[in-house]
């Protein structure tokens, strides 16, 4: 059978850094052993490189350009255009500067929000019918120009009157979104990406970064605080203290209280909101005397410019909430017995059962209200061709909706939570429980994630898709044994589905008995001076390999998983997985070892003390993994093929979480051993790091060539990382230094008994096997005459590797020959 080499698109592919990771490795394995293959990829990578060299053009060309890197919207490519002429010009260089100083000097100056008027008269200039020309300008000096008309504008514009704003204007640019839910203790402001979460108990309000959780800034305003609204239109959010009566406003731009205004209402305020006109603050209050969900109360309405007070309707029922449409401009006031829908004047046009949360959506006239029903809960439609109430197991907390016509519906259960996506017809697609017992949700759409708070805590995760992905371990075999946690997990950053049973109810596979080879280096066949070769079972051929601690883990051509000591040199067949299971990755803790299967979609779970199977976790999203990792507590972290998130699967709970990562696209993971979880972004060009005991994420700009094919982070904390073009990199802190260049793929990175990092890779063109050596280059690689696959170190040095041929290499160190 002839060789099968790469064809164009795949060498095409190469040269343009297109393939997966795997793919990639595979190529430039084939390249090094194939030499037309790699003369036609030198051939490309010489032509690659020769298209990629800047354009020379002069200086009436590269104005443009310039202006545009000035000002920080140039590409790659018109960057290294605008630094190759810069390189030979003064002129321009000195051009470049000038314009450098003046950009600096207009983002100085202070930040102005202009008025509504300022809008309308800008808006109304921009939109003139009998506008004759369409000018199109770049440059600083033009910025400069319109930076210092408009700041012109601004102060004649507010000193002059104008007309009041119109009933239902909206600013332009805004987007729909809920702007509250529940019990009103957080908010997504789109217009600066920032999550607003209300802490009662600390008297402030929390800013946080909706990707990470990282609280930007802490808000105090005082008091009792009791509920939260977003004046999208006005950039602020608004904060109701039920106690003092009061309404705190804070500058969305500068998260800075700007004002606190008394309201003269009678009563007891329950909820704030923004009206659906924008113009206009809801406040529902209880009648003086009178508890939230008994006897009457009244709608306080408020100019959301002065806080002045406009008018207050006297309503039959005590709004607990108030929940405006923006786009019917109709309000729910909603109470525990009566939800009464009143129209843009509040006059009362329908009346519907009443609950704890209520939502419209954003497809249809339909209104949600979420009731308790006994210890569980309802969700009741109203409006046209409304579909019949659904009932859910949990306690209600918050509804709120998405922009199919759906809703996401919180319940408490227990000590945590329970997210479930209803659909536009009233079905339940899928539910995900969270730790925190929450009480308020909301929805990102621009991330398609949703966040819940409870006291000032919040949890994140991904939106549930269908009733399937919340899975269940698959019972097979008898009376089990079992597995011995050793402490408490750790609590996730945020969660995704979970079985509803432990790890410890059953195996899911039935396993052989462990059967022991022979055992000692003296029955193994000495290769040379230092390097010997151990023989393993007819049949037995390490084809995937995991190591850690002594032992080797490894997936055999008979689809077994097996173990080699290094301590006693002895191998184990711990026993066969399913007939039908392909593994793809597999990664081997203290206690646990993952074989992730990507082509059915789950994980078969060996428990390294019990040495069997003791868990299969099925998952549909298993198809698309990138790279595994485990950690020091063995949960395995796994991510996804372009998918900005990691996955987290814990075996002593059985449960699968999810991290998101504000937008990085994963190509390796490594855990350090503090549990900080490390990654590579070749998309981005950046390696980050994620603390799951601070919530913290650290990134650092990397460009290199190549894909990342391994990652270990040293005893030192160092970080080092292996590309399919054969370097490795050492990063510490901010500083990244290119350690060794190997002309080849790196295939592994680990460490040894020390703490220091240890590479393996194929050996030299034309010489054939596998070579390992320190990542630091201080050491000539050693050689294996054949494949190797996976690396460890004992507690003495010595080195071992899986043969995929049948065997495995043990190799002594240097003073041991």
């Amino acid at each position: 059978m002839g060789i099968a080499h790469l064809s164009a698109d795949e060498l095409s592919a190469l040269i343009d850094g297109e393939l997966r990771a795997q793919a990639e490795l595979r190529a430039r394995l084939h390249i090094g052993e194939c030499v037309s293959c790699s003369a036609k990829y030198a051939e490309g990578m010489r032509l690659d490189e020769a298209l990629r060299e800047p354009l020379a053009v002069g200086c009436d060309e590269i104005v443009d350009l310039l202006s545009a890197a000035v000002d920080g919207e140039a590409n790659q490519v018109d960057q290294a255009i605008v630094r190759n002429h810069l390189a030979g010009c003064e002129s321009c260089e000195r051009r470049s500067q000038a314009w450098a100083s003046m950009a600096a000097e207009i983002r100085s100056l202070p930040r102005l929000t202009p008025s509504a008027r300022v809008d309308l008269a800008i808006r109304d200039l921009v939109e003139r019918p009998d506008a004759r020309q369409t000018w199109r300008v770049r440059g600083t000096g033009v910025r400069a120009f319109i930076a210092v008309a408009a700041a012109a504008i601004v102060v004649a514009v507010g000193l002059m009157p104008g007309p009041e704003l119109p009933v239902g204007y909206n600013t332009p640019g805004t987007t729909e979104r809920t702007l509250v839910a529940g019990v009103q203790q957080i908010v997504l402001n789109p217009r600066n990406n920032t999550l607003y979460v209300l802490d009662p108990n600390g008297a402030a309000v929390d800013a946080r970064d909706p990707g990470t959780n990282f609280v930007k800034t802490r808000i105090a305003v005082g008091g009792r605080p009791t509920a939260l609204a977003l004046n999208e239109s006005a950039n602020t959010i608004l904060v109701l203290d039920a106690e003092r009566k009061r309404v705190t406003e804070i500058d969305a731009v500068t998260n800075t209280v700007t004002s606190a205004t008394t309201v003269a209402v009678t009563g007891t305020p329950t909820s704030i909101s923004v009206g659906a006109s924008a113009t206009q603050i809801l406040v529902g209050t209880t009648s003086s005397g009178q508890s939230n969900s008994t006897g009457g109360g009244a709608l306080a309405v408020l100019d959301s410019s002065t806080k002045h007070l406009e008018t207050v309707r006297e309503t039959s029922i005590a709004p607990a909430l108030v929940v405006p449409d923006q786009q019917t401009g109709r309000t729910a006031l909603v109470s525990a017995q009566t939800t009464t829908l009143v129209d843009s004047s509040y006059n009362v046009v329908a009346t519907v059962p009443g609950g704890v949360s209520a939502t419209f959506s954003r497809q249809s006239d339909n209104l949600a209200v979420l009731s308790a029903a006994g210890a569980d809960s309802v969700v009741t439609f109203a409006g046209t061709n409304a579909p019949s109430a659904l009932s859910l197991r949990g306690e209600p907390r918050a509804i709120t909706s998405l922009p199919d016509g759906g809703f996401l519906v919180l319940v408490t259960t227990g000590g945590g939570s329970r997210v479930s996506k209803i659909t536009r017809d009233g079905t339940l697609a899928g539910s995900v429980d969270l730790a925190v017992p929450g009480g308020d949700l909301v929805y990102d759409g621009a991330t398609n994630l949703f966040a819940v708070a409870s006291g000032g805590r919040v949890d994140m995760a991904q939106i549930p898709t269908e009733v399937s992905s919340v899975a269940t371990p698959r019972p097979t075999g008898s009376n089990p044994a079992s597995p011995s946690p050793s402490g408490t997990p750790a609590t996730s950053p945020s969660a995704s589905p979970s079985p509803t049973a432990q790890p410890s109810a059953s195996p899911a596979i039935a396993l052989t008995s462990a059967t022991t080879g022979p055992s000692g280096v003296a029955k193994a066949r000495q290769l040379s001076a230092d390097l010997y070769s151990y023989p393993l079972p007819a049949g037995v051929e390490p084809l995937i390999v995991a190591t850690h601690g002594s032992r080797l883990w490894f997936v055999d051509s008979r689809n077994g998983i097996d173990v080699f000591d290094t301590k006693t040199s002895e191998y184990y067949g711990i026993g066969k997985l399913d007939g039908g299971a392909r593994v793809s990755y597999l990664a081997a803790g203290s206690e646990y070892v993952f074989a992730v299967d990507t082509t059915s979609g789950q994980i078969d779970v060996v428990s390294s003390v019990q040495e069997r199977v003791v868990l299969t976790y099925p998952m549909s999203a298993l198809a698309n993994v990138e790279t595994v990792a485990v950690g020091p507590d063995d949960r395995l972290w796994l991510a996804l093929r372009n998918a900005p998130y990691l996955l987290v699967f814990d075996p002593k709970l059985g449960r699968m979480d999810s991290l998101y990562l504000a937008g990085a696209r994963v190509a390796a993971l490594t855990v350090d051993a503090k549990g900080r979880v490390v990654y590579a972004d070749d998309l981005r060009g950046a390696v980050g790091m994620f603390d799951p005991a601070t919530n913290h994420l650290y990134e650092v700009a990397f460009h290199k060539r190549g894909t990342t094919t391994a990652l270990v982070s040293d005893a030192d904390a160092t970080l080092w990382l292996g590309t399919t073009t054969g370097e490795i990199y050492a990063v510490a802190g901010t500083n990244v230094t290119l350690s060794v260049s190997l002309q080849r793929p790196v295939t592994t990175l680990v460490t040894d008994q020390r703490g220091r990092a240890w590479y393996l890779a194929p050996s030299r063109p034309g010489a054939g096997g596998f070579g390992f050596g320190p990542a630091d280059g201080s050491q000539a690689a050693r050689p294996v005459p054949g494949p190797a696959a996976g690396l460890a170190f004992n507690a003495v040095g010595w080195a071992f590797l899986g043969d995929p041929r049948g065997a495995v290499y043990i190799a002594l160190p240097a003073d041991e020959r």
